[in-house]
């Protein structure tokens, strides 16, 4: 006690304090605590606020303007009919009447068993009859699972739900969706009655062996209509929905087992539910399941492929805008009621099928037995409608069979007019004159070979652009693309001006360690793409040039109106842009123009018509291509085997030849017509050939050929001419006398430089071009190159005359004077030395002057002495002793005696 005092004492008064300090201490941490659980249940309830107003405002903006589901696909069975417009009436007139190519018979909810629809309810959605649309115990139960990443199933979902579900195919797995699916529901049953509901939805579900619906499943399983349907078939019926791959009677003795085990389980819900009695649940159970297959298969109607694309393009189109599912558009579009209103031509169809159908024109399989195939899209310029298609050759056998004028093929050299010309045109980096070197880009081809190669099979050197599109020259292609545009330029030109697909040309793709892109030069520049274009994409870039460089996006039909005749469903405007300038588009068509006169396209030519076009070939000849057009249509054409095989080299010009065949018998009765001019004017200029300059006195005396050869008139938009003169032509002055020599030892047209001894009437003056191939272009023989200062600087000194090589003699040339020789005077005769051989002077007879020298002179016979009248005097030659033969420089000591007197 007096140790606690003298504590307390020695504490003088410290010890009151911390007791006073634990009170308010335990005090103080109680409002503490109480202070920060307040704090952060206002913090909480102020976030909880807020959050729950963005949700508000969320569900508002985004998931309620998403709620109506239509659902007029499952609640009419009328066929849908497709119009087009006569040409010569400007009538619609109906094309086909469009009936159910899905195996379902649509079935009235009078026509369907209770028991079937008890069945479904118990074992898919117990309280489907009391819920509004959302059964919120199940679905608390779903988004646990969703949260803990387990797999989304129907557990958490009811009939109206996976109805809504399946009807607008969204399967992603996300709080959005469940929420979306939500609203839906709550939405979805508002409009329609419960019984709306389940017809729908035994109608749509899939049931196995290709059935969609209860009605067709019961033919299938059964062999009987769905009202004839018993307890124990129902039961089983609704067993196969759950997962047709396990309990699909016909797949296996297993699955058949697994059937009867699940229909067992409906039994046994139903019964627990109460909609039957244990009795009926045992005496269904015991019931033996009967399958039978039904008769009556449906008969089908071959659609024709501009029928079968128009369909595709309104099932995807209606998918997109009115967020169905493939299967409810497809429905919609068979048994809708639609009236769809298409772009199709009868008479431009009727050109495509003659051609088409005819095997004849497509008579040569391949080395493995294929049949020859081809495809074409044409459309019409001014509209840029799809007026016809051909997907195949021959007769079609069915409906929505392969389209290969929708299938991916390589284009070749066809696409260069619009990924390399069209783009390097449009920036103002190249002109119909612009030279660019016919040789090898570099040497990355096989085994480090020169690249690219020539179909022509040479290098011709400075080419320019017009002569090089005329020939589908590669080496220009290659050359603008790597060095005057880029790939990447040229791939947004094709998919933002020309409408191509990036779904179709690849930007990137990674496979087994190899890395694809259609973003490169070999690609854009010859056509050999990763996955290749449609004869639709094809055709639709290609009209943009007679419009005068707009593009239209190609369409089947004009727009889609529900069964009420009112209500448009999809108005399918035309889209259309400027792809390129005016000037850009006029000078592809007078290159191409200028390619079906003299160039790759001849064979597509025919008489009366304007028209423009591309050949493609792929280096393995596994695919061809032609892409042309008129003033009024444009069409592209592809021909190959379905499994590439190379073609014969009689076939090079297949496509084009169909072109021809097609668009002759199109453009038959209309008037000539011609492509649109730019608003800049038009002008003409003379240029080099070897500069695109303007030509200068070099140029028209070039060593190759004859004066003005080099020269040539272009047409150009008016600002584009060229302004300079000629800097690649320049004089040399050569040796006549001394021609330069290939390796085989022939002229080459050039000579050897004038040497210092070459006489004056053995030179001229001529003009070469000033340039030097270095690189890969320096590896390969290429056409022009004995023409170059290149060459003969690297021929060094045997660039110079090799006939000419020393001094020639100054003396003046001795004057001879004629020997006069009388043939009756012996000592007249010439000697030896006065013919220009021994052989001569064998074979000299003074009698005839033919045998005489050169320089000889006859003098006039001596008279005889009687006087009066001349008379030739009677002499007798004497021939000569063995005959004596004369070497040259050796002298005889006897007398010439003439050979024959």
């Amino acid at each position: 006690m007096a140790e606690t005092t003298n504590h307390n004492s020695s504490a003088g008064g410290e010890t009151p304090r911390r007791r006073r300090q634990r009170r308010v201490s335990g005090a103080g941490v109680a409002l503490g605590v109480g202070k920060v659980l307040g704090t952060l249940l206002l913090i909480a309830i102020t976030t909880g606020a807020i959050l729950a107003c963005f949700a508000a405002v969320y569900i508002k903006t985004v998931i309620l303007p998403q709620t109506y589901v239509d659902a007029r696909a499952f609640t009419m069975n009328l066929s849908s009919t497709i119009y087009y417009t006569d040409p010569d009436t400007g009538e619609e007139k109906e094309l086909r009447t469009l009936h159910g190519e899905e195996n379902r018979v649509l079935v009235d909810y009078d026509e369907i068993p209770e028991h079937l629809i008890a069945a479904v309810v118990s074992i898919e959605d117990e309280r489907f009859w009391t819920h509004h649309g959302v059964d919120w115990k199940r679905t608390a139960g779903a988004f646990v699972n969703m949260f803990l990443g387990m797999k989304d199933t129907y557990g958490g979902s009811t009939l109206t739900q996976q109805l809504i579900k399946n009807m607008t195919d969204n399967d992603e797995v996300t709080v959005k969706r469940k929420i979306l699916e939500i609203f839906r529901a709550l939405e979805f049953e508002r409009n329609y009655s419960k019984e709306e509901i389940l017809e729908m939805y035994l109608n749509y579900i899939y049931l196995g062996e290709s059935c969609y619906g209860v009605g067709t499943a019961s033919y299938t399983y059964f062999g009987k209509p769905v009202s004839e349907l018993s307890l124990a078939e129902s039961a089983s019926l609704i067993s196969i929905t759950n997962n047709p791959s396990a309990y699909d009677p016909y797949i296996s003795e297993r699955s058949k087992e697994r059937n009867k085990e699940r229909q067992e389980l409906v039994l046994y819900k139903m019964c627990e539910l109460g909609y039957i009695t244990e009795e009926e649940k045992a005496a269904a159970a015991a019931e033996e399941l009967v399958f039978v297959r039904g008769d009556g298969e449906k008969s089908t109607t071959a659609y024709t492929y501009y029928e079968d694309q128009l369909i595709r393009d309104v099932i995807a189109d209606l998918q997109a805008s009115q967020d169905w599912s493939e299967q409810v558009a497809t429905q919609m579009v068979y048994s809708g009621g639609l009236k769809i209103y298409s772009c199709f031509n009868p008479k431009v169809q009727a050109c495509v099928d003659e051609v088409y159908q005819n095997l004849e024109n497509f008579n040569h399989d391949s080395s493995t037995g294929q049949q020859l195939q081809s495809a074409i899209t044409v459309i019409d310029n001014e509209t840029g409608n799809v007026v016809a298609v051909a997907g195949g050759v021959g007769e079609k056998s069915g409906s929505l069979l392969l389209n290969r004028a929708l299938s991916q093929r390589q284009p070749g050299s066809a696409i260069k007019p619009l990924a390399v010309y069209a783009p390097a045109l449009e920036y103002g980096l190249i002109t119909p004159a612009t030279v660019i070197d016919d040789s090898p880009y570099n040497n990355n081809g096989t085994n480090g070979a020169a690249w690219p190669v020539n179909s022509f099979g040479a290098y011709r050197g400075l080419t320019n652009v017009y002569t090089g599109l005329q020939n589908s020259v590669n080496t220009l292609a290659v050359k603008i693309m790597g060095d005057y545009i880029t790939p990447q330029l040229s791939f947004d030109f094709l998919t933002q001006n020309l409408g191509f697909s990036t779904d179709h040309l690849v930007i990137r793709r990674e496979s087994n360690g190899t890395v694809y892109s259609d973003i490169d030069i070999a690609p854009l520049a010859l056509g050999g793409l990763t996955d290749g274009i449609t004869t639709l994409e094809m055709a639709a870039a290609y009209a943009s040039f007679p419009r005068g460089g707009v593009y239209i996006a190609p369409r089947t039909y004009t727009k889609v109106v529900a069964d009420d005749g009112v209500t448009v469903l999809l108005d399918n405007e035309q889209e259309s842009s400027i792809a390129m300038k005016d000037s850009t588009a006029w000078y592809i068509n007078y290159m191409l123009r200028n390619a079906m006169i003299n160039g790759t396209g001849t064979y597509a030519r025919f008489d009366g018509m304007t028209m423009a076009g591309k050949t493609g070939t792929t280096s393995s000849r596994k695919d061809l291509y032609f892409a042309g057009y008129t003033p009024y249509y444009t069409a592209a054409v592809w021909s190959g085997y379905d499994q590439p095989e190379r073609m014969s080299s009689s076939l090079q010009q297949q496509s084009a030849v169909i072109w021809n065949k097609v668009m002759s018998a199109i453009h038959q009765g209309l008037e000539n017509a011609s492509f649109p001019e730019p608003a800049a004017g038009l002008v003409q200029k003379t240029v080099c050939l070897d500069s695109g300059l303007l030509p200068t006195d070099a140029c028209r005396h070039d060593a190759r050929v004859g004066e003005d050869a080099r020269l040539t008139t272009l047409t150009f938009v008016r600002g584009d001419e060229p302004t300079e003169f000629c800097d690649v032509h320049v004089d040399r002055t050569v040796c006549l006398d001394s021609p330069l020599l290939n390796a085989s030892g022939e002229p080459t047209g050039m000579y050897h430089l004038a040497g210092e001894f070459c006489p004056e009437e053995s030179k001229r003056v001529v003009s070469i071009l000033d340039i030097a191939r270095e690189g890969a272009a320096a590896s390969v023989t290429v056409k022009d190159n004995e023409f170059t200062t290149g060459h003969l600087d690297a021929l060094g000194a045997a660039a110079y005359c090799d006939v000419h090589t020393t001094a020639q003699s100054t003396e003046e040339p001795k004057e001879t004077t004629p020997v006069e020789i009388d043939p009756y005077d012996p000592t007249t005769w010439p000697g030896v030395e006065d013919f220009d051989s021994v052989e001569d002077y064998n074979n000299f007879n003074p009698f005839d002057p033919s045998t005489w020298p050169n320089h000889g002179a006859q003098v006039t016979p001596t008279p005889t002495p009687s006087g009066g009248a001349e008379e030739t005097p009677e002499v007798t030659p004497v021939p000569p002793a063995a005959s004596p033969t004369v070497t040259p420089g050796e002298g005889t000591d006897e007398p010439f005696i003439p050979a024959g007197g």
